[in-house]
């Protein structure tokens, strides 16, 4: 039988998502670090075009870039964008694999989205929905809730608190 794999023998929109996508998220992220969030917005929604015409709607790369456009727009206050951008990045993600990291952390972002607009039940529901697999805003909190409650299967080992600890030094 013939099989063409896809990263060895790309398609044309395959090479433009790395061509042009890829490079668009990545200043976007710059951007985003320097605080030009609107400039961030602006690159992500070209990459998210570029994308959507490469691999459809409802690809796990397209729902990257959901999350980053939903995280910009939160910060530029444009807050009913921001929730249907990340309610897509859920709905994506979700539907590969509820239980994934990027699952979860785009269910808290929506839920800050919430918070933003004074849905403090809907954000909590949201947050809690993906159970056991949470991403909390605040990082620290979340490491030591990983190594000393969380199920065993979900801690981190006690060197991963060390290793965070000694980066701040």
């Amino acid at each position: 039988p013939f099989a063409i794999h896809l990263n060895v023998n790309p398609n044309v929109d395959a090479l433009q998502y790395s061509a042009i996508a890829v490079p668009l998220n990545n200043e976007a992220l710059r951007l985003f670090n320097l605080g030009d969030f609107a400039g961030a917005e602006r690159l992500h929604l070209q990459a998210l075009e570029v994308k959507e015409h490469a691999y459809g709607s409802d690809d796990i790369r397209v729902a990257i870039t959901y999350n980053a456009l939903g995280e910009t727009q939160l910060r530029l206050n444009k807050l009913d964008e921001a929730e249907a951008n990340l309610r897509r990045a859920v709905a994506i993600r979700e539907a590969h694999n509820r239980t994934t990291l990027d699952a979860a952390v785009s269910r808290e972002n929506l839920a800050q989205v919430l918070e933003a607009k004074h849905k403090l039940v809907e954000a909590k529901a949201e947050r809690v929905r993906g159970a056991p697999s949470l991403c909390c805003g605040n990082y620290s909190v979340c490491v030591l809730f990983l190594i000393h409650f969380a199920p065993r299967s979900l801690r981190l080992p006690h060197s991963a608190l060390a290793k965070r600890s000694s980066r701040r030094t």
